[in-house]
């Protein structure tokens, strides 16, 4: 079955996300500093080199995913929307004899483009970009110079165009692939309460790279047995169905509290979501109560 087109975005709320979501660093020692601050690896990357993963408290909860973009004389920074003002204060806080400069991005935008003809509507060879998610090269899109990076987490192939800002017309609303593919996002699904492991995102912690904020307790979590709760897809089924369960209905297993509806999306006539569930519900397969009726199905 073939999905109906997703909506367009009104131009100028695509335009305000991205612009309130991008920063960039520059100086000599921005690479290192920022290192110290994600628990990605990004010191080691070269030039056309990406990253994902999150800023993290002193406490190891999360302050904000990120995505990171390696150019040859400074790093380009997505994070989530409306974090961007935070997150530069909070880098700036560390600033003591680092030779580094943190700014708004305010004449580039990120826009992505997901399908399994992305490549071919963008114009873009697949060989022109490493086969390794985050990493990025620059090109030409429709007559317009951007840096075409290669998208994860999307479960299908994905490119984020970072597109000078006069130039992008519109943008489709993701939330729906997101949700399918069980892609949670900050200050929806998880937020500064939660630790990196507990949105099942893997990959976005490195365990290996040196010391960073918060580090200490992130790897605790890891090495001691994990986080308590976790994200999961879930499909929603029973009454009532009208208006769906709302975010933040909570979910019951056993008649015992279990979690919590974050995200929902009615898709090929099925209600999908995404929900922080206690990981004595969290196994494929089990069956949860939700809040105000119905029920809904933890599955892969």
């Amino acid at each position: 079955m073939t999905n109906p087109p997703l909506p367009a975005a009104p131009l100028d709320a695509c335009l305000d996300a991205c612009l309130d979501a991008c920063l960039e660093i520059t100086g000599a020692d921005r690479q290192r500093f920022l290192n110290a601050y994600v628990t990605c690896d990004v010191k080691p990357l070269t030039p056309g080199g990406g990253a994902y993963g999150f800023f993290t408290s002193p406490q190891g909860r999360i302050l904000s995913d990120v995505v990171v973009l390696v150019l040859a004389d400074r790093l380009w920074l997505e994070v989530a929307p409306g974090q961007a003002q935070a997150i530069a204060a909070h880098l700036r806080k560390f600033i003591i004899v680092d030779r580094v400069e943190i700014r708004p991005l305010e004449d580039t935008v990120p826009l992505t483009v997901t399908g399994p003809r992305a490549a071919e509507i963008l114009g873009v060879p697949e060989r022109e970009l490493p086969h390794t998610d985050w990493w990025h090269v620059p090109s030409t899109v429709d007559g317009t110079a951007a840096v075409v990076q290669r998208r994860g987490l999307l479960g299908a192939p994905a490119f984020t165009l970072w597109l000078p800002a006069s130039t992008a017309r519109r943008a489709e609303d993701l939330e729906a692939l997101r949700i399918e593919a069980g892609v949670p996002r900050f200050g929806v699904d998880f937020g500064p309460d939660n630790f990196p492991q507990e949105t099942g995102i893997d990959g976005a912690v490195s365990y290996t790279k040196g010391c960073y904020l918060g580090q200490e307790v992130v790897a605790r979590i890891h090495y001691r047995g994990g986080v308590q709760k976790m994200m999961r897809r879930l499909l929603l089924e029973g009454e009532p169905l009208e208006g769906d369960p709302k975010p933040g209905a909570r979910l019951l297993f056993e008649g015992r509290e279990a979690g919590t509806v974050t995200s929902l999306v009615r898709s090929g006539g099925r209600t999908l979501g995404l929900g922080i569930v206690h990981k004595r519900a969290a196994e494929p397969g089990t069956r949860l109560d939700v809040e105000g009726g119905g029920s809904a199905t933890v599955i892969p």
